[in-house]
């Protein structure tokens, strides 16, 4: 990827937060555009910038190393929970034991939302046993659940015998090129640049470099909801290995069975395995078009590619500095702003 250009008509887009980068893949190329500042009196957004990526940690972290296990023989995504974990849901009816790994992919498996599990404890065996014994509902139903992605990243840790955070290293980033993605970065990286995101109440601090979601917090900045950090950059290079069916990480059978697959509980398709996808797109504008994947962040990013057409769309901005109140409807015409940018000329 080359040294990022700059737009005149995307510089005069309104945004929340300080600043943002985009990247657009199309036709074998990149087109990189980057704006503002990491921050009060912070430095300059670049393709290498790192901002807190949130829920994306769901689709570039779990879902491939679930992807991973599934090759290998150690994770069947249609076997129940209760298989591989013995005590989860004990004594309960309907049990979270009876949910498999494809229910908690497609967010249906009865699990709620979210849960305040910061609240309750900063031990990371405390809540993942408050994660473990959670009451669900019947399953089919859709619920976006954080708390079915914290369980993946629990039953990855305990297929593979190793930290979220290395195995994924290991097995995901390190194959893709992807130097400086991972969780907890300012451990890694000692003054690296990371974009500012919430002034926290709770933690008393301007966040910059440290989780932005409470619950990945309290679960030491690793989960496998969120936590995760990364850059423009390495994004692009993720959503290029999808483009070409995850040929880098020889995973070309478990991507075209993602490709395949569409949930469509009560009503239209919004969600296949892991990614959510069209007619469920709407934050992508012209891009919520049959074929295509995407996900979103709550801090300010996304993610957008469609295979076909050989087309992929990073957006990352930090919408919650210095505060996450009144930013829904701006980050949302953002996001569809930039995709109409980049995408209304180039439709397939």
């Amino acid at each position: 990827m080359g040294n990022p250009s700059r737009s005149a008509s995307l510089s005069r887009l309104a945004y929340p937060g300080s600043g943002w980068a985009v990247a657009l893949g199309s036709e074998n190329a990149w087109q990189v555009e980057c704006f503002g500042t990491t921050g009060p009196s912070g430095a300059a957004i670049t393709e290498s910038t790192l901002f807190d990526v949130a829920s994306l940690t769901k689709v570039v972290a779990t879902l491939p190393a679930c992807l991973v296990l599934m090759k290998a023989g150690e994770l069947d995504l249609d076997r129940p929970l209760r298989e591989y974990i013995s005590s989860i849901g004990w004594f309960q009816e309907p049990s979270l034991g009876s949910v498999t790994a494809r229910q908690l992919l497609t967010h249906i498996s009865g699990l709620p939302a979210w849960k305040p599990l910061f609240a309750q404890s900063s031990n990371r065996s405390v809540l993942a046993a408050a994660v473990l014994q959670s009451t669900v509902g019947p399953p089919g139903k859709r619920e976006y659940s954080d708390l079915g992605l914290i369980l993946l990243g629990h039953l990855i840790e305990l297929l593979s015998g190793k930290p979220l955070d290395q195995f994924v290293d290991q097995q995901v980033l390190q194959p893709l090129g992807m130097h400086h993605t991972g969780f907890n970065p300012q451990e890694r990286w000692p003054g690296v640049e990371c974009v500012a995101t919430e002034r926290c109440g709770w933690r008393k601090m301007l966040l910059q470099g440290v989780v932005h979601d409470e619950n990945a917090f309290a679960l030491e900045g690793v989960s496998g909801h969120a936590g995760l950090f990364s850059s423009v950059r390495d994004l692009a290079r993720y959503l290029e290995a999808w483009l070409n069916e995850l040929a880098p990480l020889e995973l070309e059978a478990q991507a075209r069975e993602i490709f395949q697959t569409v949930s469509t509980p009560g009503g239209a398709p919004e969600y296949g395995l892991g990614w959510r996808v069209a007619p469920g797109l709407d934050f992508s504008g012209p891009g919520n078009r049959p074929g295509a994947f995407g996900h979103t962040g709550y801090t300010g990013t996304s993610l957008w590619f469609h295979p076909e057409a050989q087309q992929a769309l990073v957006l990352l901005n930090n919408r919650v500095y210095p505060t996450r109140v009144g930013t829904d409807s701006a980050i949302h015409a953002l996001r569809q702003q930039v995709h109409e940018h980049f995408l209304r000329d180039r439709i397939r």
